[in-house]
């Protein structure tokens, strides 16, 4: 009898310790496998967060990025901020990882990128085409800085070249943070950032007011017949043939790409005037972006 209870009690003791080491490693085990999940979550957080840091930078201009990616609670939110009135912007980018219970794991990243624009260096006169005509008077085009560069036909210089991007890709930008206009949108222009025209085949956009800044391109034959108070204040580039009347005024540059037997007719008292602080602003709207430094949190 008294061995019998002895065998039961050493049999709970040995239930009890396997008990005890089963509950130990379960637990342990439940353990290492959060901690492994939180890692990887971390993992994720941390490229999520790159991966804002990366859709800055490819996109046009300068703006907030935000969006997922494979899975909605994969998430990147991206802020940049102007440094000072630099070239300079620092990006705070957040990736954050949300597990199927509402956990969420996040990670930060700091990074400065810089504006690289194409050089103000390539515009260089009041007025370039490619075509061997220019009529214009004395009075319609100026260059206080250099005024031996008024104006320059039979250029070489292209599209490509001049802006460091194809047309098609300007166009891109026009339409996502810039304007794009086509048909029948009234007699102003308005130019922001990059403004992109779209002229029919064949026909000649005519308008009365060209104002604002930055880069506006017209794909056509472009007429404008402005007032005293118009003044558009960057590169004006024409695909096609211009003719300029009344009182419009550009500060900046003008190119016309078009033929040799077609070119640009500046009469009126219309006004291009070389202004290289406005072709370098301009062309910002089509920099490219570098990061130069890194870190995390």
């Amino acid at each position: 009898m008294n061995n019998r209870g002895a065998m039961l009690v050493f049999s709970l003791l040995v239930v009890s310790v396997l008990a005890v080491l089963l509950a130990t490693f379960y637990f342990g085990s439940i353990n290492e496998n959060q901690l492994a999940t939180r890692y990887a979550d971390s993992t994720r957080a941390l490229w999520l967060a790159e991966a804002g840091i990366a859709k800055v930078k490819s996109n046009a201009g300068i703006a907030s990025a935000n969006g997922f990616i494979d899975d909605v609670r994969y998430t990147y939110n991206a802020i940049p901020a102007q440094i000072g009135a630099t070239v300079y912007y620092n990006v705070v980018s957040t990736g954050t990882v949300t597990s199927p219970s509402g956990r969420s794991i996040s990670r930060v990243v700091n990074a400065t990128m810089k504006l690289v624009a194409p050089s103000s260096a390539n515009f260089q006169y009041g007025v370039e085409t490619t075509s061997n005509v220019l009529d214009y008077k004395t009075k319609c085009i100026e260059n206080t800085e250099n005024p031996a560069n008024i104006a320059k036909t039979g250029s070489t210089q292209t599209f490509d070249n001049l802006f460091g991007i194809s047309k098609s890709e300007m166009k891109a930008i026009s339409q996502g943070l810039g304007t794009y206009l086509s048909g029948d949108f009234g007699n102003t222009i308005n130019g922001s950032g990059v403004t992109w025209v779209d002229v029919a085949p064949g026909q000649t956009l005519n308008i009365q007011h060209l104002n604002g800044s930055g880069i506006v391109v017209i794909n056509g034959n472009f007429k404008v017949n402005g007032v005293p108070t118009d003044g558009f204040d960057g590169i004006l580039y024409i695909i096609g043939q211009l003719e300029t009347l009344g009182n419009s005024a550009v500060n900046g540059t003008v190119f016309v790409e078009s033929s040799a037997a077609i070119g640009a007719d500046l009469s009126g008292s219309s006004l291009i005037s070389y202004n290289s602080t406005n072709i370098s602003n301009a062309l910002l709207g089509v920099a490219t972006k570098a990061i130069v430094s890194w870190k995390e949190g």
